[in-house]
């Protein structure tokens, strides 16, 4: 996904082709370290194959210290300011308490721990780089739920974590001075309160409000109890530059703690943190309730056994050890969000800032839902339909405190980043993928709500920004302040909002509602009032109905004289026109045939995938969330074998397990999701839709152990111990439970109710052109409330005209359903010009090319400027009593003068 973080990605996805030549001179962190106690309580289950440094370099922002699945604590080390962990980095800032993985902006890193020794040189509000320590990757070991380092001061580090508390273990070389520093107001994007508060001998306590996630007006409060295992032997606490020795609270935007211990013979320290969105006492409760004894290795072995269960649902069978190892890596990634956010009492602070009692669910929070549509949340629906359900009554609860369904929710508030109206498509795929144990009605009123309703919420946000314009035009248009800095696209939005509105139909369908089904599906065909059938691309439109002039899909450039015009680039959010015309999976049929059918596509798909890495290019994008679909339109196509040599490709280039084996932000797991996905040959393709595209699965052998009692095991009868390798990526055959499949599709409820569905594949080195190459054998489109033809002014969409002359104007007509039609056509003329035949009908044959030949005339006497042509068209397809509507055209008339 995302924002602002994408300047950096670009740089670091350019360099791609160097940074995957990481220097193997040393062996990679995650498997060194000296034997301890606790690690010899490792796993040797699932957990061993995750490398959780995958993403710490080339901006994948992943962290590699411990949390549990969907855990409200993260406690691992930063190198950065920005609290991120950069693999590179020589030095470590502290070890804080939450995180993000994969987000695109700085987020959290609450509560920094930083252990020293000796005397403080300063205070650390105003200094706290001074108090970094160097580090060597070869004495530091990650796991999940687990994290350590020996530091180059000596002290050694060992972090561990339970659901809502952290375990921290500090290991000082023998000194009277072995010191903790507690940063309360060290979190990522600065804080603007911050409190501690030392409690008797052995506890602090504290808070810190934060938030401007990706520079949004979100906000957020966050508290915290650290308990130690014996006495300090005295304490300080800082105000800013002001270091005070002996005083127990301290409060500003910049405060903390210096505790200090004597480690002279006992050079052991313990500390359990509890963390709370509603109060320090909360905190305490979080600990007493999962956290009660000080026993670090049974904390981490609770830890390596909650990930070896949630990973353990997806057991895959042979393959490499890097093919696993990159596998389970991108799971254990996808299963870090969103997370828990009521206490054990199910106390949570919400949108309203209230406290309120999610008993007997549990209150969830950040959704980084424009990424996590696509790949993330069918993941979690069928793995975990209770827990995911849980996550979508938590919007709606959201929804109930604020009035909207929030946008890209961060804690107990919204951020509204990224375009679209992506909550509506997250919990209707959620539905759709097997998650309704929650309000599924009133999630589907907010929708509503947002989708008619034009109006702001928290901070003045709105779920969908630009709904006003969306309603009258279909379309979101271009405005010459909005050509794009890649934040507020408006083309992009448009499509958001037709796949929103998609989403929106089928949870209603699934709820009987055929009403707004019907309503939504029309506007699920609004991809087409942004469809330039001459050039086969979306195409920006202004708001009075031309295309945006000096369009060229090949390159990035500006070729007109309007400044803000970057043609492929322009109003496309973080992409281009190449890279979101692939993103209508619900409707590629339409797509296909607009764009000039079967062939073209595969030919155009074809040049698009000469790169995988395609930022600022017209390639694909493996690095964004809006390419992640591209590769499976080639099954709708006719060409399947495309689609499996394409996702193999991707995942053999792009994905290593190694700190730069993404191909850039993670954001929140969405980009590990389609690994995942693409190593099972399963692809959930169209949002709201319970279903897959097929393609050819990279292990011997898989299965999935879905929530719900039932089981998918996945084959493939020829395959090798070592499982696939690069040549063995074609569907020769399969067979679904002994029976031949030859479709590209496999809706979910071909699963077969509380028993094991089989899956059974024989894989080819050779493309295999006739499997699911039928076009029933293709994945669905659905076609409902699509008009059955797009109509073009030929050339540029404006047309010279002298005073009292005349020019040539040809309409085009391309069909999207292969049937003959009538259009009609009336022209809605300004004074002074005139549109000659004003109105007629015109035969089309089934292939949709032949042009209506027009001519515009202009008055002697008519000012020279630009007059604008509203056409109205419709069409009557063959047999048929009635016409549609078709998307308007529009011609623009420039009169020169003589």
């Amino acid at each position: 996904m995302l924002y602002i973080r994408r300047p950096a990605k670009l740089l670091n996805l350019v360099l791609a082709a160097c940074v995957l030549c990481f220097s193997h001179a040393a062996p990679y962190a995650f498997s060194q370290t000296r034997t301890t106690a606790s690690t010899r309580a490792a796993s040797r289950g699932f957990t061993r194959y995750v490398n959780t440094f995958v993403g710490t370099d080339n901006d994948g922002n992943t962290f590699p210290g411990a949390t549990v699945p969907f855990g409200m604590v993260q406690w691992s080390p930063d190198t950065t300011p920005a609290g991120w962990y950069k693999y590179p980095d020589a030095k470590i800032r502290g070890f804080s308490l939450t995180h993000f993985s994969g987000a695109g902006c700085p987020a959290y890193a609450d509560f920094p721990f930083m252990p020293a020794v000796g005397a403080p040189k300063n205070s650390p509000g105003a200094n706290w780089g001074d108090y970094a320590a160097a580090f060597s990757h070869d004495k530091e070991k990650a796991a999940p739920g687990y994290y350590s380092i020996e530091l180059d001061s000596g002290v050694r580090v060992e972090l561990s974590a339970t659901k809502r508390t952290g375990f921290g273990v500090f290991t000082f070389p023998q000194t009277d001075e072995a010191r903790l520093l507690v940063n309360a107001g060290g979190s990522a994007t600065g804080d603007s309160d911050s409190s501690v508060r030392v409690v008797g001998d052995r506890e602090l306590t504290g808070s810190a409000t934060s938030g401007r996630f990706c520079d949004s007006n979100t906000t957020y409060t966050i508290y915290f109890a650290a308990q130690f295992d014996r006495p300090f032997a005295s304490f300080a606490t800082w105000e800013a530059d002001k270091l005070n020795s002996n005083v127990r609270e301290a409060r500003g935007k910049q405060s903390g703690a210096v505790l200090t211990f004597d480690a002279a013979r006992e050079r052991v320290v313990k500390v359990k943190v509890g963390v709370s969105f509603v109060s320090a006492e909360n905190a305490r409760l979080n600990i007493r309730s999962e956290n009660g004894g000080w026993d670090f290795d049974a904390v981490r072995r609770s830890a390596d056994a909650a990930w070896d269960d949630w990973l353990g649902r997806v057991s895959v069978e042979g393959g490499s050890d890097e093919q696993r190892r990159v596998f389970y890596t991108a799971l254990y990634h996808a299963l870090l969000h969103p997370n828990v956010f009521s206490d054990v009492n199910g106390q949570y602070t919400g949108f309203d800032r209230a406290v309120h009692d999610a008993r007997p669910r549990t209150q969830y929070a950040n959704f980084s839902d424009w990424d996590t549509y696509r790949t993330v949340v069918q993941l979690h629906a069928l793995l975990a339909p209770r827990e995911t359900s849980d996550m979508m009554q938590s919007l709606v609860a959201d929804a109930e405190q604020s009035g909207y369904l929030p946008k890209w929710a961060m804690a107990n508030d919204v951020t509204a980043v990224m375009g679209g109206d992506s909550p509506a498509a997250l919990v209707a795929t959620a539905h759709a993928f097997g998650a309704r144990s929650f309000d599924a009605r009133s999630a589907l009123r907010f929708m509503l709500k947002a989708a008619t309703q034009p109006g702001t919420g928290l901070h003045g946000y709105a779920e969908r920004a630009r709904l006003a314009e969306y309603l009258a035009r279909g379309y979101v248009p271009v405005t010459s302040f909005q050509w794009d800095n890649g934040m507020t696209g408006a083309t992009s939005a448009s499509l958001e909002y037709v796949s929103d509105d998609f989403c929106v139909a089928q949870l209603a369908a699934a709820l009987g509602d055929a009403k707004t089904h019907a309503d939504f599906m029309r506007r699920a065909q609004n991809w087409q009032t942004i469809f330039d059938p001459e050039t086969g691309f979306i195409r920006p439109r202004r708001a009075n109905g031309v295309f945006l002039e000096g369009f060229d899909p090949d390159t990035l450039a500006p070729r007109s004289e309007v400044p803000w015009d970057k043609s492929a680039q322009a109003s496309f959010e973080e992409g281009n026109t190449w890279q979101y015309t692939w993103m209508i999976p619900h409707n590629y049929r339409g797509l296909i045939n607009a764009v000039g059918g079967d062939a073209e596509v595969t030919r155009r798909l074809d040049k698009f995938f000469t790169k995988l890495v395609g930022w600022g290019q017209p390639y694909f994008n493996i690095g964004n969330e809006p390419s992640f679909v591209s590769p499976y339109a080639y099954a709708w196509a006719g060409a399947p074998w495309r689609t499996q040599a394409a996702v193999r490709r991707i995942m053999n280039e792009i994905y290593k397990p190694t700190p730069q084996g993404l191909p850039g932000n993670d954001d929140l797991g969405a980009t590990s999701a389609w690994y995942v996905w693409g190593a099972l040959g399963l692809y959930p393709a169209i949002p709201g839709v319970g279903g897959f595209v097929v393609t050819s699965p990279l292990f011997p052998a898989a299965t999935i152990r879905l929530g719900d009692g039932r089981r998918l095991r996945i084959v493939t009868e020829n395959a090798s111990a070592q499982g696939a390798t690069a040549n063995d990526i074609y569907i020769r055959g399969l067979k679904l439970d002994g029976a031949a499949y030859t479709r590209a599709w496999l809706p979910l409820s071909s699963l077969r109710p509380s028993t094991t569905t089989t899956l059974a594949f024989t894989l080819s080195e050779r493309p295999v052109t006739e499997w699911g190459a039928r076009a029933s054998d293709a994945p669905p489109s659905f076609t409902e409330g699509q008009a059955p033809a797009v109509c073009f002014i030929r050339g540029e969409d404006s047309v010279n005209v002298r005073p009292g002359g005349e020019a040539s104007v040809a309409l085009g007509v391309r069909t999207l359903d292969a049937r003959p039609l009538k259009v009609s056509w009336r022209a809605q003329t300004p004074d002074g010009i005139r549109l000659l035949p004003a109105s007629g009908v015109a035969d089309i044959g089934a292939d949709g090319r032949p042009d209506i030949a027009l001519r515009v005339a202009a008055d002697a006497r008519l000012r020279p400027g630009v007059y604008v042509v509203p056409v109205k068209l419709s069409a009557t397809p063959n047999g048929a009593t009635r016409g549609v509507e078709l998307p308007d055209t529009v011609l623009e008339v420039r009169v020169g003068a003589n």
